[in-house]
């Protein structure tokens, strides 16, 4: 079977991890994801801040995703939202999805953490278009095709995310998750899958996965390649890409193969 992640592959899917550590492990940022430049999955890492590290900046934004509200996913979009308001070429019209609750969870910490005046200068050279999502939502936003399923973590609404545009790869999200249904829907309908893998020696506490279960999930699906990330420690493990801020792979779509398996599409 070809590699799904390469160098540089014509037609393929860019996939930037900005953030790859866990909540207070010191290991990396907090979660933020990013595809093709335009689509940003969780916003715990201080985006408006690495972005220019790779040549873009906040302006070039489409669609933010959110997994769910723990502040090590999600405390940064106001900041986000703020430099957006205020660069020097402010942009309307960004995209917003997440679970239930995500437009007053997000204006509710931008107010409290800014004020009024912050809020509706954002309101008005933002526009955010809030979108909402839930289990087993297929919606097309900014020319990605995104599913959406509920997964079981902590406390509050929790979503694993596929993204898919024009047909390409398939990249799974699993925010923060136990080893449920919602998840296993996500892995296998994904090329490349970005999963949580909070614990690496012994599994961990609030709803999160450790190594032994992203080894069965390998197992049950060689179809699919992993990239672990929301690490505290970090180890080989064969059959997973290990992630660290800042990485870019390229990821090609998954084509049929003669004996109906699947193979990875590369130029």
């Amino acid at each position: 079977m070809a590699d799904p992640v390469a160098g540089v592959v014509a037609g393929s899917t860019r996939l930037t991890v900005v953030g790859s550590g866990d909540a207070f492990g010191g290991r990396g940022c907090n979660a933020a994801y990013l595809v093709d430049d335009r689509v940003l999955i969780d916003c715990g890492a201080p985006v408006h801040a690495l972005l220019p590290r790779i040549g873009m900046d906040v302006a070039s934004l489409d669609l933010v995703l959110v997994t769910h509200f723990h502040a090590d996913h999600v405390v940064m979009l106001p900041i986000l939202l703020g430099a957006r308001a205020f660069g020097d070429e402010p942009r309307a019209g960004l995209t917003i999805a997440g679970p239930v609750g995500t437009r007053e969870y997000v204006l509710g910490l931008l107010h409290a953490g800014y004020g009024r005046h912050l809020l509706d200068l954002v309101q008005e050279r933002v526009q955010p278009r809030w979108v909402v999502l839930q289990d087993g939502s297929s919606a097309s936003l900014v020319g990605y095709t995104v599913g959406a399923h509920a997964v079981v973590h902590s406390t509050g609404p929790s979503l694993a995310y596929t993204v898919q545009r024009d047909g390409g790869a398939v990249i799974g999200f699993s925010g923060d998750s136990t080893l449920c249904a919602g998840l296993r829907r996500i892995v296998a309908a994904s090329d490349l899958m970005v999963c949580e893998c909070s614990g690496w020696t012994a599994p961990t506490e609030g709803g999160h996965l450790w190594r032994g279960e992203i080894e069965q999930l390998i197992a049950e699906y060689p179809q699919t390649r992993f990239m672990l990330t929301h690490m505290r420690a970090r180890g080989p493990l064969p059959g997973a890409i290990i992630a660290h801020d800042m990485l870019s792979v390229d990821v090609s779509a998954a084509v049929p193969s003669g004996d109906g398996g699947h193979d990875r599409a590369t130029a």
